[in-house]
C-alpha cells in the first residue's frame, strides 16, 4: 500500500500574552502539522503578517482583538481567537473558543479549520456531523449530544478523511498523553461513540477497528 504524502506544515501566526504564548507554542510544537511563528504584540503580529506566509491566525483576545479584526479585512486564512463569546464573535472575528479551554479541544477546532470549506459538514450513516461541534443531528434534524471526548475523537478521525489514525495518535490528540488515560479508556469512549453512530444494521461498521487504530467511513453531506 502506497502512503499519501505528508502535507507540508501550516503556518500559523501566534499573538497570546508571554504565558499563554509560551505554552501555547510549546504545545503546538509537538505537532508537525503546525509551523509556530510567536508575536508578542500586535505591532509585532502585523509585521509577521505583512511578510507573508501565513496559513491561520490564532489570537489572544486579551492583546489582539483589534488585530483580529483588522487583519480579517485582507488576510483570507482562519482565524481563531481565544476568548469570551461576547468578545470574538464578530463580523470581523468570525470564529473563536472560549475561555477556560482544553488544549486538546483547541487542537480539534483548529484541524476543523482546515476542512474543506465548502463542504464542512460530513455524513457518517444516517447522521449529518460538523467537525468540531458537540452534537449529531439526523434527517429530521433531531439533535443526538455528544460527550466532549466523543467529539474529540470524531473530529480527529474526520480530518484523518478515511485514513487509520493509530490509538497513540488519539491518545495524545485528544488527552494528551495524561498519565492516567490507558488504551481501555480510548476503547471505552470509541464503544460508546460507536453506538451512536451505527444505529442502522445496514449503515453498520462505520467506525472501524483496524490495526492499532480506528478508522471512519463517511462522505460529504449533499
Amino acid at each position: 500500500m502506497i502512503e499519501a504524502p505528508t502535507p507540508p506544515p501550516r503556518t500559523m501566526l501566534l499573538l497570546a500574552a508571554e504565558g499563554l504564548r509560551a505554552g501555547l507554542a510549546e504545545q503546538l510544537a509537538r505537532y508537525p502539522e503546525f509551523a509556530i511563528r510567536p508575536a508578542a504584540s500586535p505591532e509585532e503580529a502585523t509585521r509577521l503578517l505583512a511578510a507573508g506566509n501565513c496559513d491561520i491566525l490564532l489570537v489572544d483576545a486579551e492583546i489582539g482583538e483589534a488585530f483580529a479584526r483588522t487583519a480579517a479585512e485582507r488576510f483570507r486564512g482562519p482565524i481563531l481567537v481565544i476568548g469570551a463569546a461576547n468578545a470574538a464573535a464578530t463580523a470581523d472575528a468570525p470564529d473563536y473558543i472560549a475561555r477556560p479551554f482544553r488544549f486538546a479541544h483547541l487542537l480539534a477546532r483548529l484541524r476543523a479549520l482546515f476542512m474543506e470549506p465548502e463542504r464542512p459538514i460530513v455524513a457518517i450513516g444516517a447522521f449529518r456531523y460538523r467537525p468540531g461541534a458537540f452534537e449529531l443531528t439526523d434527517a429530521a434534524d433531531r439533535r443526538l449530544p455528544l460527550t466532549e471526548k466523543e467529539a474529540e475523537i470524531l473530529t480527529r478521525l474526520a480530518a484523518a478523511r478515511g485514513a487509520v489514525v493509530t490509538k497513540d495518535m488519539l491518545l495524545r490528540d485528544v488527552w494528551g498523553y495524561h498519565p492516567t488515560v490507558t488504551t481501555r479508556t480510548l476503547e471505552t469512549h470509541v464503544s460508546r461513540l460507536r453506538r451512536k453512530i451505527e444505529t442502522d444494521p445496514a449503515e453498520a461498521r462505520l467506525l472501524l477497528t483496524e490495526k492499532n487504530g480506528y478508522r471512519l467511513i463517511f462522505s460529504p453531506a449533499r
